[in-house]
């Protein structure tokens, strides 16, 4: 290989993940990563939030070129479990997410961060260079199916060391917004045209409805509002307190990276009755919270309704060309499937190197799921 070709990995510290948001930012740029979820503004709004509390171990993964440009990035991190029986496992994770330690905020749309000219060379030495760390399991949290072919094509140094076991799947949806709204509401069923739009006319002959970007001197902080309209409909709040100083964290730190923060209101009669909270960054728009008033109108689903408004803002909008729903579904059936956008498709995945776990995730395969169910909650499986 010449010079030009040589790529070096090295471990990166607390220190230099939090001083290099430039550097991480024009590697995100050049790659096909997320632009929202794979961003140091997201990552290191979580780790700030979660690492310590958690008892996490930074196994940041920097991938450079000969002249000493960042090309590459492994976001990953390591935390042990010592199981009932007293087995200890080493399991990697990637940032953002924290499957089976605890609730944190979601991160879809997870994987390495690779610039596009030299992905495969780059993804080869990752891989190569994960392979020698000392990790037991491999947990791949929300990952799409295009990211999980390109991990298999490279894998390699894994090759014959790991099981695969899938844990779960989930969907989400997401809008190609390039085109008109009106033809995309035509597309629509009648009902869901009803709630996202028609319902529109139906408030306005009540009273006085407003869509507008949320002001907090009227509206009051939209993530505190937030939480009250989904301790009212839900029973718990939508962010709990490490939740919120991650989200406000984020809020500051996006702007200076190309990120827009869209906290929207439905005004009905001069009363906040829902809140949107969408981030647009990278030529997208995603919704990353709702909350509403749920008994304002028995036949008016406020939740869909401003839904149809911030899509709307976003088909208008030349520079954004998808609106995503991401995963998750609603409280009483999957709704978004009826916006008939696209479906992405997330999967929760462990890489199983150590061989008598893959022997017990071999025979608890067998057994009905209710006792699979079982057994993991106890063992933390």
């Amino acid at each position: 290989m010449s010079s030009e070709g040589i790529l070096r990995v090295e471990r990166l510290s607390e220190l230099r993940f939090k001083t290099m948001a430039e550097d991480w930012q024009a590697c995100l740029s050049a790659s096909n990563a997320h632009s929202l979820f794979m961003s140091w503004p997201w990552l290191y709004s979580w780790w700030e939030t979660w690492s310590q509390t958690l008892g996490l171990e930074l196994v940041l993964l920097g991938v450079f070129d000969a002249q000493g440009k960042l090309v590459g990035i492994g976001p990953f991190y390591r935390r042990d479990l010592i199981l009932p029986l007293g087995l200890r496992v080493r399991r990697l994770h990637l940032i953002g997410s924290a499957w089976r330690i605890a609730p944190t905020v979601r991160t879809e749309y997870c994987g390495l961060i690779l610039c596009e000219d030299r992905a495969a060379d780059i993804c080869s030495v990752l891989i190569n260079a994960i392979s020698q760390r000392r990790w037991d399991e491999w947990v791949l949290c929300d990952v799409v199916v295009t990211e999980l072919e390109r991990l298999s094509q490279h894998a390699g140094a894994l090759d014959g060391q790991t099981g695969r076991i899938f844990r779960m799947q989930d969907e989400g949806v997401r809008l190609d917004t390039r085109g008109e709204f009106r033809q995309w509401l035509t597309e629509l069923g009648s009902n869901t045209r009803l709630k996202v739009y028609n319902r529109r006319d139906y408030l306005r002959g009540r009273g006085e409805l407003d869509f507008t970007v949320c002001d907090p001197a009227v509206d009051g902080d939209p993530l505190e509002q937030l939480n009250e309209f989904h301790m009212a409909r839900w029973g718990k709040p939508a962010f709990d307190e490490e939740a919120l100083r991650f989200h406000r964290r984020l809020m500051d730190r996006l702007p200076d990276w190309k990120g827009q923060v869209n906290c929207s209101v439905l005004r009905f009669n001069g009363v906040c009755v829902s809140v949107l909270y969408d981030v647009t960054i990278g030529g997208q728009r995603l919704n990353l919270q709702s909350g509403y008033l749920e008994n304002l109108d028995r036949r008016v689903s406020l939740g869909s309704l401003h839904l149809g408004f911030a899509i709307e803002e976003a088909f208008e909008d030349p520079s954004t060309t998808r609106y995503d729903l991401l995963a998750g579904a609603g409280k009483n059936y999957s709704y978004k499937h009826h916006f008939r956008g696209k479906v992405i498709q997330f999967n929760t995945v462990q890489l199983v190197r150590r061989r008598s776990l893959r022997f017990i995730y071999l025979r608890q395969s067998s057994l009905p799921s209710g006792w699979r169910r079982i057994i993991n909650r106890w063992f933390r499986l």
